[in-house]
């Protein structure tokens, strides 16, 4: 199944390490069995941003990159989500993406995020702020933070609709190295998806 999907779109965002990092084999198995253009998008561990204040949100985040090695150049950008409990804090996204060490996209579910002091924060840290279209999280505006953008389509689409995000995406592939575009896992997401590939969106 993974050869059947990776011969025809080029990543998947995985919400399954948002509970438990898949073992180092199923990892290294992963990258074997795809091109080396294909790229897996990890959700972050919920305890990053979920956990209550007294856990060590910061040792587990230094312990993700390590066993994230399997994969290889097939690593995409971590999404690290914030829930909407979650109001802004800078120190800790700071720290966070520091700890990390990778390629991050910041996902925030409360409005407070979107703010001057945390656009630094993410650019400083070659951070993407993640556009998420779901109707009961506020929607982040476009910013050119990062090498990479990254989408989150949540919804079900027309044709008429998804060519409208064509347009709204196309600026962003002369703008970026990378554009991760991913959307909601239900069937219909790899037609979604392949018909955005067909006008040209090359991630």
């Amino acid at each position: 199944m993974l050869e059947f999907y990776a011969a025809r779109l080029n990543g998947v965002e995985l919400n399954g390490s948002f509970y438990r990092t898949p073992p180092a084999s199923t990892l290294t198995g992963w990258s074997k069995r795809t091109p080396p253009t294909f790229r897996f998008c990890l959700k972050a561990h919920r305890g990053l941003t979920y956990s209550a204040d007294a856990f060590d949100r910061v040792g587990l985040a230094r312990n993700i990159a390590p066993n994230l090695g399997g994969l290889g150049e097939r690593l995409g950008p971590l999404l690290l989500q914030f829930p909407p409990a979650r109001k802004r804090d800078r120190g800790l996204l700071d720290a966070l993406l520091e700890a990390l060490g990778l390629r991050v996209a910041a996902e925030f579910r409360d409005e407070s995020w979107f703010a001057p002091d945390i656009y630094r924060v993410l650019e400083k840290r070659g951070a993407a702020l993640v556009v998420t279209d779901e109707e009961k999280w506020p929607r982040a505006p476009s910013k050119r933070l990062a090498g990479f953008a990254y989408y989150r389509l949540r919804r079900a689409y027309t044709p008429d609709e998804l060519d409208g995000w064509w347009r709204r995406l196309e600026p962003e592939l002369r703008q970026h190295d990378e554009v991760h575009v991913y959307f909601k896992h239900e069937p219909e997401a790899p037609a979604r998806a392949g018909r955005l590939l067909g006008r040209g969106l090359s991630s």
